[in-house]
């Protein structure tokens, strides 16, 4: 006689087994179209960017933005701490930069022209009302004022003024 080798019966997966396994297949899926995703994403901005600079570089012959050179320098002012016109209660504090062209000025000339445009700007920061900083008109007006400012006392030499903080208290 044979002896027939019994083979254990399939057992059905339990609805709980079946449920884990496809939150774990669906989390697998996801995890890889994610990183797939992902991957080729990067790479596409990162040759459109490459493709976007050589081409603005083929079609303006230099920098992109000729504007600021090496002949241009940005020299950051100290900062312009001050109370407000109307009030001994409101302050304001200004932090900027300048953008200054080195050809044709003197390092001791650099220096003094710094000075000038910091009082200047404080001189100015002083007769401000609390009223005429609000919203962001009032900054944009700020920032064109201090900008017309600099550029008056500066003359050829400044070419922008940047505002990297203005905190009024």
């Amino acid at each position: 006689m044979a002896i027939k080798a019994q083979l254990p019966k399939p057992q059905l997966p339990t609805s709980e087994n079946s449920w884990v396994s496809v939150a774990i297949a669906a989390a697998v899926v996801t995890v890889v179209a994610g990183a797939g995703g992902m991957g080729i994403g990067s790479t596409l901005v990162d040759q459109v960017h490459s493709k976007y600079l050589e081409e603005q570089k083929a079609n303006s012959g230099a920098l992109i933005n000729p504007e600021y050179t090496e002949s241009s320098q940005i020299v950051s002012l100290k900062p312009i701490v001050t109370n407000l016109l109307s009030s001994s209660k409101n302050w304001i504090r200004i932090e900027a930069s300048v953008v200054l062209m080195q050809r044709g000025i003197e390092e001791q000339d650099h220096s003094l022209l710094v000075k000038q445009v910091e009082q200047d700007l404080l001189l100015y920061a002083r007769t401000l009302g609390p009223r005429q900083l609000e919203g962001t008109r009032g900054l944009l007006r700020l920032r064109d004022d201090l900008n017309e400012r600099a550029k008056m006392r500066g003359g050829k030499f400044v070419k922008e003024l940047v505002l990297e903080s203005v905190v009024i208290q």
